[in-house]
């Protein structure tokens, strides 16, 4: 399936509702990309994956994501390419073993990737990385679904598609 089919797919399934809502940021919008609607859907999750699985850097050893958005997604990432999963905790876990990173533990020598879902500020991204780095984690990169528009963040990334692309 080629690019304009799974633009056509995300549509089909309407990620996008054009309602107010308050962003994960506290900004309000008066529309929703809810990227996660499509992981109830294998084939369209498969696609997304392998989509992302093209921009990840051949050096990379391990992806890492959080949030309820990233998690899903970022295991499908990882499953088919073959790379380690983190799984980053916004907050301490205060039972069991505790700790911050479930799943993978990356060490020094590891090259990670971020994956997320919708990038609109960059907070969900930004705390990644900086529980990853307080760790001696090495992050070469983020890798999103959609932009919705533009942003820094203090290390690259790439997206699948703009909110623009799921628009027209």
């Amino acid at each position: 399936m080629n690019r304009n089919n799974l633009i056509d797919a995300l549509k089909e399934i309407k990620v996008l509702y054009k309602e107010g809502v308050v962003l994960r940021s506290g900004e309000v919008s008066d529309f929703y990309c809810d990227i996660k609607k499509a992981f109830g859907y294998p084939e369209i999750l498969t696609m997304l994956a392998d989509e992302i699985g093209k921009k990840i850097p051949k050096s990379a050893t391990c992806i890492a994501a959080s949030g309820y958005g990233g998690l899903p997604l970022a295991s499908v990432v990882a499953t088919r390419s073959n790379l380690k999963l983190a799984l980053v905790r916004s907050s301490e876990k205060d039972h069991g073993k505790g700790g911050l990173i479930d799943g993978y533990v990356p060490a020094k020598d590891d090259v990670c990737v971020i994956v997320d879902d919708v990038l609109t500020s960059g907070s969900s991204i930004k705390e990644t990385l900086a529980t990853l780095t307080s760790k001696e984690v090495r992050v070469v990169s983020a890798v999103v679904v959609v932009k919705r528009k533009e942003t820094e963040l203090p290390i690259p990334y790439s997206f699948l598609f703009t909110i623009e692309d799921l628009t027209r």
